[in-house]
């Protein structure tokens, strides 16, 4: 092993230390944001940044603990948030072929995307199972969802500078 192999390893793990120890501490203001918020996806930023770094594998982790917390809190039955993630999946690589997918714009017009296709998503769903659809309600909450979302991104991607300094380069 070269002499500068050695050195990179130890720096690597601390990384993933780091990233791991700022993914699972950002779960916990997203939470409290949700539970002020009803209806709003707060642990989507997290999701976010994870695409936008092109870390596939922690992105299927994170997913898997967000669809877990969601479909747990929800009042549809199971597979909202599996059709929530699946279409920010789909928006987001569709998206990253015509922009710089870490840019602000990028992420108001994915929030704009997504409050669209919550619309789309509870309407089917409560359709579906039968209920009520409360447009105004769905509305205010698809709008609140489009809102929350880049100033969330903002922030955790300030902390998330702030504690792992190689965020931007996939390391």
């Amino acid at each position: 092993m070269t002499e500068s192999a050695q050195y990179q390893r130890p720096d690597r793990w601390r990384d993933t230390a780091r990233n791991n120890l700022w993914l699972v501490a950002s779960f916990v203001p997203a939470i409290c944001v949700q539970l002020h918020f009803p209806g709003i996806d707060a642990l989507l930023p997290g999701l976010l940044i994870s695409l936008q770094e092109k870390r596939w594998k922690q992105t299927v982790w994170i997913a898997l603990c967000c669809i877990l917390i969601q479909e747990g809190t929800g009042s549809l039955a199971f597979g909202a948030t599996i059709l929530w993630y699946g279409g920010l999946l789909l928006l987001f690589l569709g998206g990253r072929w015509f922009f710089v997918t870490n840019s602000l714009f990028f992420v108001v017009l994915l929030s704009g995307a997504l409050g669209l296709f919550n619309i789309v998503v509870l309407l089917s769903l409560t359709t579906l199972q039968k209920l009520a659809f409360p447009l105004e309600r769905v509305l205010e909450q698809s709008l609140a969802q489009a809102l929350i979302i880049p100033p969330l991104w903002g922030l955790a991607m300030l902390t998330r500078k702030k504690v792992f300094r190689h965020a931007e380069s996939g390391v």
